[in-house]
């Protein structure tokens, strides 16, 4: 059973929030978002997608299925309020056809929340920079499938562009509770960086411009270790 991590109850939260009843897991992993849900009284009962681990009979969900997230998921009978998918999208190798299936599980009106490592917080791009390697993103050389594969390190604005161009609309980014930054150092070093979003926010031509600058430019996606990003399926 996997200990729980930051970004889970900033995950609930969302999914509090809106009331979701349907909800699709994917991947499920060891179920902890169904054990999770389990606890809270009239919560959803989640599905779960998994490759290589699932959760067990007691963990909270309804059915649970086989399926690798590479390939395209087929539209369901009943669509979901929300899908979730925390820590897999730097992991598969196509993370468009990852969304698109998403966005066909969903509902008009239904999000999708997405959990994965920020590259865009000081340490992570220092360590770019001398490395050429993210934080968490070791060299994957002689790695093969079944491995742990980290294949595309996102940061805010990446994840913001591939939800919009798959057709997603309302993006955004939810707060982590976590140190941020860690480091009193991290304050100066992202100083360039934070000026640079708030520039680009004053120039901005519409809300929409704004509501990008304003959230690139927040102490989440400039200083969080967690991105927890959502996404609305239009509505019509």
């Amino acid at each position: 059973m996997s200990r729980p991590k930051p970004y889970h109850s900033t995950v609930l939260s969302v999914l509090g929030a809106m009331q979701a009843q349907r909800v699709l897991d994917a991947p499920c992993g060891d179920g902890w978002l169904g054990r999770a849900l389990q606890a809270q009284p009239g919560a959803a009962r989640p599905d779960g997608l998994g490759l290589w681990e699932f959760p067990g009979p007691h963990d909270g969900y309804g059915a649970v299925g086989e399926h690798d997230l590479d390939e395209p998921l087929a539209a369901p009978q009943q669509p979901y309020d929300a899908v979730v998918c925390c820590e897999a999208i730097h992991l598969v190798t196509n993370p468009g056809v990852l969304l698109h299936s998403f966005k066909r599980q969903l509902r008009p009106g239904g999000r999708v929340v997405i959990s994965t490592p920020n590259t865009w917080y000081t340490r992570s791009r220092l360590q770019f920079f001398l490395r050429g390697f993210h934080s968490g993103f070791a060299p994957m050389v002689g790695k093969r499938r079944g491995d742990y594969i980290t294949y595309f390190p996102f940061s805010f604005p990446q994840l913001h562009l591939l939800l919009t161009h798959c057709g997603f609309e309302d993006v955004r980014i939810h707060e982590v509770d976590e140190r941020k930054p860690k480091r009193a150092i991290e304050h100066l070093l992202a100083l360039p960086g934070r000026m640079y979003c708030a520039g680009r926010l004053r120039r901005a031509a519409d809300e929409h411009e704004r509501q990008y600058w304003r959230q690139a430019g927040g102490r989440q996606a400039q200083h969080g270790r967690w991105l927890v990003v959502s996404a609305a399926r239009p509505a019509a």
